[in-house]
């Protein structure tokens, strides 16, 4: 049976709700002008949750295509102005949060993601290609949530594909970079599930120098 999409999205916001109370957030859906924390030219969200001063404002979409994520990305980056305040975009192809790191506190830091390069080029030196593609790989996906996070173009909660599409949707790579890194996910996701996959050692060379060029401009865009 098919679940209607308004029932979804009633479910997402459900969940939401219960998970930000359960995290000691004050919940509101719905909002009012009145409890709204600052002006943001008439715009209402789904739900607030408040907490010490700061919280999330969050949408619900049904999907998030390209132009959907571009229209409320100046919603979001006005909100990022706001110090404790923070957009949030979820839809029903969310990544579970369980296992996705979805804000900043639970990705490394840009330092750290240094040193783990610095581990990935390591095993690679040893011949451990397979084992430092796929560390690379965690590096590559945290880098990009981290940036997006920065940003404030909201989509750090989206599977990896998505993420990758839509964060070459928003300019953020180029169609090399796209090219290169899509190729990169289809050889991870075939290692990840078992595949008898051949990785050759340029092949990862290349991708540690290309995520290491991403990582080191992007740290010294935001170095959070």
């Amino acid at each position: 049976m098919t679940i209607p999409t308004n029932t979804l999205r009633e479910q997402k916001l459900d969940a939401l709700a219960s998970t930000y109370a359960d995290d000691g957030y004050d919940v509101l859906r719905q909002p009012s002008a009145a409890d709204m924390p600052f002006d943001l030219d008439g715009y209402r969200p789904d739900l607030i949750a408040k907490k010490d001063g700061g919280g999330f404002i969050v949408e619900v979409r049904t999907g998030a295509s390209p132009g959907a994520v571009e229209r409320v990305q100046s919603i979001a980056q006005e909100i990022a102005r706001h110090p404790g305040w923070r957009f949030l975009l979820a839809t029903m192809a969310d990544a579970d949060p369980s296992i996705v790191p979805t804000t900043a506190e639970e990705l490394p830091t840009w330092r750290q993601l240094t040193d783990k390069l610095k581990q990935a080029r390591a095993l690679a030196g040893s011949g451990a290609v397979e084992p430092a593609l796929l560390f690379l790989w965690s590096i590559f996906e945290a880098a990009l949530r981290k940036h997006a996070i920065a940003e404030s173009i909201p989509v750090e909660r989206f599977p990896s594909a998505m993420l990758l599409n839509h964060m070459y949707s928003q300019g953020e790579l180029s169609v090399a970079q796209y090219d290169q890194f899509r190729e990169f996910m289809t050889i991870r996701n075939r290692l990840a599930h078992g595949a008898n996959t051949t990785v050759a050692p340029v092949t990862v060379t290349a991708l540690l120098n290309e995520v290491g060029e991403l990582v080191a401009d992007w740290m010294a865009v935001k170095a959070i």
